[in-house]
């Protein structure tokens, strides 16, 4: 068994645990590590927790090769997303944002409103989930603690 150093659990990331194969095919612990919730130009926190390209339908992917932000199709994601309280009288966003994504996802922690093109919206509080299917939408916080959501997203070839 191969044996790895225990990752510190700490308030600003995620210990994350990687399985793999030994060369005689046995499973096994292939990494064990720390996964830092860094800091977005606007103020959001992202945890790039595990990710991946063509492993929906591929080989095993090569964790040494950097990512790009958002998968390729086959490709998946998996993050955590932390979205601060807004600021009093803070405007709308002015455009929604979409990706070339199938996302689902938990919230983790807090309260968090998603908003569509349409006007319809929603509140999700933590334990309540989502399926994100590649629409144009925005992320809100109007309350008072940051909410975190753990998203999984998929690349897809609409």
């Amino acid at each position: 068994m191969s044996e790895s150093a225990p990752a510190t659990a700490q308030q600003d990331g995620y210990r994350v645990v990687d399985t793999s194969e030994t060369a005689g095919g046995l499973s096994t612990i292939g990494k064990d590590r720390f996964v830092p919730v860094n800091r977005v130009p606007d103020g959001r926190g992202l945890a790039r927790l595990w990710e991946a390209d063509g492993v929906l339908f591929g080989p095993a992917p090569d964790s040494s090769v950097e990512s790009p932000l958002f998968p390729t199709a086959a490709g998946v994601r998996f993050w955590t997303v932390t979205v601060p309280p807004e600021a009093p009288g803070t405007p709308l966003p002015a455009e929604f944002h979409s990706t070339e994504t199938l996302d689902v996802g938990i919230v983790l922690s807090g309260r968090i409103v998603l908003e569509m093109e349409d006007g319809t919206s929603t509140e999700l509080s933590a334990g309540q989930a989502f399926a994100q299917q590649g629409t144009p939408h925005n992320w809100r916080n109007p309350h008072t603690e940051d909410a975190v959501i753990a998203v999984v997203m998929m690349g897809w070839d609409r």
